[in-house]
């Protein structure tokens, strides 16, 4: 099947989901795990934290804690489904959220830098444009994803991955979003073996400002 992401990798900050009345969105995270070589860590167990909070005064809208892990090929996910009732506010969908990553230690791995968490966020903001309330996403920081679209389908990649991890997101209102669209996010992820150098190249201060990953000896 013909990978319809790769094609639009310079479609930047040019789209946004559009959104009819009150519709239910879902959100569906893909991303690749590498160590401070710059290898993928494949069949890797950790535990990940998820929280949704409101970006205006930082209150904890919603919290998961699961036991997770890498496929073979280095790739976890997760899901919030229903995410847009945490955009409500005052009935409209208006509340920018940050969506926190933690990523915690499992048996057999620890961090490079000991007693700093392993976090990565993103941002998602509703706007209203021409009268529809859209959304867009971008790193904490302020660089925005590059956005791809199709019908009632959103798929967003960072497009400065972080020295450890590649990641992107899925995003539609019209639920469930289907394996091909994921197979689909994740070879539009998917690093060439000279951005894998890359990554390794950068090491821990060109990826994450504190914390780190990789295995024990």
């Amino acid at each position: 099947m013909m990978n319809r992401f790769a094609l639009l990798t310079a479609w930047i900050l040019s789209g946004f989901l559009s959104l009819a009345g009150q519709s239910s969105i879902d959100l569906t995270f893909q991303g690749l795990l590498s160590d401070i070589q710059g290898k993928r860590i494949a069949n890797e167990k950790f535990e990940l934290l998820l929280n949704v909070v409101s970006a205006a005064d930082q209150t904890i809208l919603w919290e998961a804690l699961s036991s997770t892990g890498t496929d073979e090929e280095g790739w976890f996910s997760f899901s919030i489904n229903g995410i847009s009732a945490y955009l409500l506010e005052n009935g409209k969908m208006s509340r920018p959220l940050v969506i926190q990553m933690s990523f915690l230690p499992g048996k057999g791995t620890r961090w490079l830098r000991q007693g700093d968490d392993f976090q990565v966020s993103y941002s998602l903001t509703p706007l209203m444009v021409e009268g529809e309330v859209r959304l867009k996403m971008t790193r904490t920081e302020g660089s925005e994803l590059v956005t791809h679209t199709e019908d009632h389908l959103f798929a967003f990649k960072d497009q400065y991955p972080f020295a450890y991890l590649t990641g992107g997101f899925l995003v539609s209102d019209k639920p469930p979003i289907s394996n091909g669209s994921v197979e689909d996010l994740q070879q539009w992820l998917s690093p060439d073996s000279e951005m894998e150098e890359d990554a390794a190249s950068r090491g821990i201060k060109g990826g994450f400002p504190v914390g780190g990953y990789r295995k024990k000896n």
